[in-house]
């Protein structure tokens, strides 16, 4: 605890704060307390006040995921995943972000990114439901996508002679590449 934290004026400030209450609203907030989120003033319902929650989004990366990328790479993920961490193994314990580290290195938090963005990192948990599904329609797009070339690939290797099997497997190959987003060959490998 540091000085300023007992200092009289820091208290009495803090506490007028605290008893003024949230001056954001909900997006499911009533029409009042959104009203008067947006003209500056607290919200009038307790349960119409935004809070800022610590729990992951719901698409957020997994670990074994985040491993495979480097520092640069996860510091340009979306702010949502910049939460914090708890770190109660290292010493001293620490707040590390969730996805700004690699093999070695780890970053506190605030890091660059949740610094950079502020509330964004509090995701509400409907933008990051919405993200999420769209992401699950993608992957679905993809498997759809993965099972027609391979019912192509069966098909054309009963059907067709073997320059012309070669040549409609590599335009299976690009079509696939390219829904993947790797139409680069040495981007693949």
């Amino acid at each position: 605890m540091s000085v300023s934290d007992l200092d009289p004026f820091w208290v009495e400030a803090r506490a007028n704060f605290l008893a003024k209450g949230s001056t954001s609203a909900d997006p499911s907030a009533c029409g009042t307390c959104r009203g008067n989120a947006e003209a500056g003033e607290p919200v009038e319902h307790e349960g119409c006040a935004q809070r800022a929650t610590l729990l992951q989004a719901p698409d957020h990366p997994h670990y074994e995921i985040l491993a495979g990328f480097s520092l640069e790479e996860n510091a340009k993920l979306p702010a949502r995943f910049h939460v914090p961490v708890f770190d109660d193994c290292g010493t001293p314990n620490a707040w590390l972000c969730a996805v700004c580290w690699e093999e070695g290195t780890v970053v506190q938090w605030p890091c660059a990114t949740a610094t950079k963005y502020g509330t964004q990192v509090f995701t509400p948990q409907h933008t990051a439901e919405t993200v999420q599904k769209k992401r699950q329609t993608q992957a679905t797009a993809m498997a759809d996508a993965i099972a027609k070339a391979v019912t192509a690939l069966r098909e054309m290797q009963a059907l067709e002679p073997d320059h012309v099997k070669a040549a409609a497997l590599y335009e299976v190959e690009m079509g696939l590449r390219h829904a993947a987003g790797t139409q680069n060959e040495e981007a693949a490998r």
